[in-house]
């Protein structure tokens, strides 16, 4: 029988804010307090919390190129209209080169969120399930 309390709206709105709030702070995707990563892009292999695999396989992270895709035209979009606010007089192919100018210190931020992103895409309905230790204590 499945708890009344997992079948309440609030019970998902609250989870669903858990979990942005822990994609904001790039956590763990399972018990969303484990960090993510131990350097500026060094990963770690496991959850330090709850031991959760964060390569799942040769290849995981071929999906959040789709994450980093979304994340990068969000920001190229958003600067290049800026842009062409403040000069309307500039030809389109200067303004989109001009546009990738703030892009780029923000490549780094992209890389790490489009992984934690996708972590969370990922793990959206896996949620309940045990989890897989990365330190070799299965």
């Amino acid at each position: 029988m499945v708890p009344e309390q997992a079948t309440t709206p609030s019970s998902g709105l609250k989870r669903f804010g858990r979990r942005l709030w822990a994609i904001l702070r790039l956590r763990c995707p399972r018990c969303f307090q484990g960090t993510v990563f131990r350097g500026s892009f060094q990963m770690n292999e496991a959850c330090p919390d709850c031991g959760v695999r964060f390569e799942r396989e040769q290849g995981y992270f071929l999906g959040a190129m789709y994450a980093s895709y979304f994340l990068g035209c969000g920001f190229l979009t958003v600067f290049y209209f800026t842009l062409s606010a403040f000069f309307p007089d500039w030809p389109t192919i200067l303004l989109a080169a001009v546009a990738m100018l703030p892009y780029l210190p923000l490549v780094p931020a992209v890389f790490r969120y489009s992984r934690v992103l996708w972590m969370h895409i990922d793990s959206w309905e896996k949620s309940d399930a045990a989890p897989t230790h990365g330190r070799g204590d299965s």
